[in-house]
């Protein structure tokens, strides 16, 4: 008698499970999509837009822009070739470059002007050349030899 429970229950369960598979439909093929969304607040905004052929190609962007000026702007495609994104950014501490298959244009300052915008003002006393930390009494001799 167990042996008929035990079997019953197995028999339940891949009943259930098949009902769960078979209430979305068949999912063996793609479905072509498209959504966009932008969203907005006192911090900023960002968004996204994307759509599917279907086959094998999606293309889309996003962006965020930050209430302090960042911004960042992502058109890409994907396809069976892979994941092919053009970036647009003001961030500090990028650079415009082509690594792989991704673009990266950026209009961020770079070098010594970036670490200025990014510190807020020159720098002070305790940095030494190249931007190293110098210790105290290091700092006090370094300006009276100057």
């Amino acid at each position: 008698m167990p042996q008929f429970f035990t079997l019953a229950a197995f028999v339940a369960v891949a009943a259930a499970q098949q009902a769960v598979v078979n209430q979305y439909g068949d999912l063996s093929q793609p479905t072509p999509y498209e959504y966009a969304y932008t969203s907005e607040s006192d911090e900023g905004s960002h968004g996204h837009s994307e759509r599917f052929d279907g086959t094998s190609r999606a293309e889309g962007n996003y962006f965020l822009k930050l209430a302090d000026g960042r911004e960042r702007h992502v058109t890409y495609t994907a396809d069976e070739n892979g994941f092919h994104p053009e970036i647009q950014t003001n961030e500090l501490g990028t650079e415009s470059k082509n690594p792989g298959d991704a673009v990266y244009v950026s209009s961020a300052p770079s070098g010594p002007d970036a670490a200025i915008q990014a510190y807020g003002g020159p720098f002070p006393e305790s940095i030494g050349q190249g931007g190293r930390p110098i210790q105290a009494g290091a700092a006090a001799a370094a300006a009276k030899s100057s």
